[in-house]
């Protein structure tokens, strides 16, 4: 029996609030709710195909105050199999609805369930209302399942002829919405198996840095749910709306795109001379053996090629030391200058040179692997990744994925690149999205350039950075707070 007053406001409203933004929880929560309130009935089971079966989603007594499910997950039973003999899986596979006044009179389905049901909680399954739910490809996603209609005075009685026309309008726009709700999961799934893809794409180019994408995005997500804890917790401090961490999680996931368009011996330069150290070896190696070819000859002395092999020996140590080395000091540069300015006359006159230019230039390089020429291609890949991600439809809900990503280099002070720009220009999922992937850079064991930091040396860099005005003060010492919390939690 219908209790309200005016039933087609009441429809109006169930039809207004089956349609508003919700998570896919409470949607489920929403049609079976709706669905028992307007019929006044005390249970109902709201099933969803899955697999070509019905998933027990939601179980309601209200009677009993129970309750299972409404998370958004299959409950912890056996789905029904769309050929078995119970009520539900009849209306699934013949798309119509069932008005059952009293199932234990009923002797045209398998009523085993309800009754087990009724045995185990002293309860007495009488009336029963069953409608398929129908979406708008006519597709049939799921099973409502009404109990125990009940009067004014709280008595169980049949549901109404009234009562099932209203419940299958409804469950026809429920159906919808579940359908688009699913329809938007699945793109959602699409796009990030997408921002998946590309990550693979980018991590497998380089052997250096194989993890570094998915660590940032995984940093992101991991401070954003930390931010939001301390904020119910009470604590002050920022705070990220929900569309905020979503648009910062695919620009992680995205934020390195770039490098596709970089060329890989720059990625993989995981040395000052890199290739060219082959190079340098076998011209060493001519060079000693025109050396001997000299002393045999006579055109020069024991003492003479003693000499002149030793110098070269202790300049090719020299050079395989700081190859390596994260960071050359002055008195090392000026070497790699003298050393830039020997050379060797060959037995057949040729002048060579100890060290070409392009070597010297490598070998110059103060700190980490790149010239400054090579580092501005490594530094165009903020660049690439704006031009690639700007072909990329995202829509509104992403509709700052293309800036965030591209802007990760940027700092507060304007000395990021690519666009230089300062701290009215860089909205907080920029700010953090650069703390972290500096963090990672910084904690990286992967990279043979330099020596992996620990938390708290990396929060030393971090802070130092703070102090030339890079980065966000308050976000860093977040950051430090949520990589200790972290830590501990291992």
């Amino acid at each position: 029996m219908i209790l309200h007053k005016n039933i087609t406001e009441r429809i109006l409203e169930i039809a207004t609030d089956l349609t508003k933004p919700t998570t896919y929880a409470l949607l489920l929560q929403k049609v079976i709710g709706d669905a028992m309130d307007i019929t006044n009935c005390d249970g109902g089971t709201l099933y969803i195909m899955q697999n070509g079966a019905l998933a027990f989603m939601i179980m309601i007594t209200r009677s009993k105050n129970f309750l299972r499910g409404g998370d958004g997950r299959p409950v912890d039973l056996p789905p029904v199999a769309l050929d078995s003999q119970s009520v539900c899986a009849y209306v699934a596979r013949e798309r119509i609805t069932k008005n059952i006044a009293d199932v234990y009179s009923d002797g045209e389905f398998n009523w085993d369930g309800p009754k087990k049901y009724d045995a185990l909680n002293a309860y007495h399954t009488t009336s029963e209302l069953v409608v398929p739910l129908i979406d708008h490809e006519q597709k049939v996603i799921g099973v409502l399942q009404l109990i125990n209609a009940q009067d004014a005075q709280g008595g169980v009685v049949a549901f109404t002829h009234q009562e099932q026309g209203i419940i299958e309008a409804i469950s026809s726009l429920a159906a919808v919405s579940l359908s688009n709700h699913n329809m938007i999961n699945q793109m959602q799934e699409l796009l990030d198996s997408i921002a998946l893809s590309f990550t693979d794409a980018i991590e497998t180019r380089t052997p250096f840095n194989a993890n570094h994408t998915r660590h940032v995005a995984e940093y992101c997500r991991g401070f954003t749910d930390f931010l939001k804890a301390r904020h119910e917790a009470g604590k002050e401090g920022r705070v990220l709306t929900d569309n905020e961490c979503d648009q910062l999680y695919m620009a992680a996931s995205l934020h390195d795109i770039g490098k596709l368009s970089v060329s890989r011996d720059l990625l993989n330069k995981a040395d000052r001379l890199d290739k060219r150290l082959s190079a340098m070896e076998s011209r060493w190696k001519y060079i000693r053996t025109d050396l001997k070819v000299k002393l045999y000859s006579g055109a020069i002395t024991r003492e003479e090629y003693d000499s002149i092999l030793a110098s070269f020996n202790e300049y090719i140590e020299f050079i395989y030391s700081i190859n390596t080395a994260g960071f050359l000091d002055d008195t090392k540069l000026a070497r790699v200058d003298e050393i830039a300015g020997v050379t060797y006359a060959s037995s057949d006159g040729e002048v060579i040179r100890f060290v070409t230019d392009e070597e010297a230039e490598d070998l110059r390089i103060r700190k980490g692997t790149l010239t400054a020429d090579e580092r501005k291609q490594i530094e165009m890949h903020a660049v690439y990744t704006s031009k690639i991600l700007e072909k990329i439809q995202f829509g509104d809900k992403y509709d700052r994925v293309r800036f965030i990503a591209g802007a990760h280099h940027e700092y507060l002070n304007g000395t990021g690149y690519p666009d230089a720009l300062s701290a009215q220009d860089l909205p907080v999922e920029v700010r953090i999205l650069t703390i972290m992937d500096i963090f990672d850079s910084l904690t990286a064991e992967d990279r043979p350039y330099k020596k992996a930091q620990d938390i708290p040396g990396a929060m030393r860099i971090l802070r130092a950075m703070v102090d030339e005005g890079k980065l966000d003060k308050e976000l860093v010492e977040l950051t430090g707070e949520y990589f200790e919390q972290a830590a501990i939690l291992k």
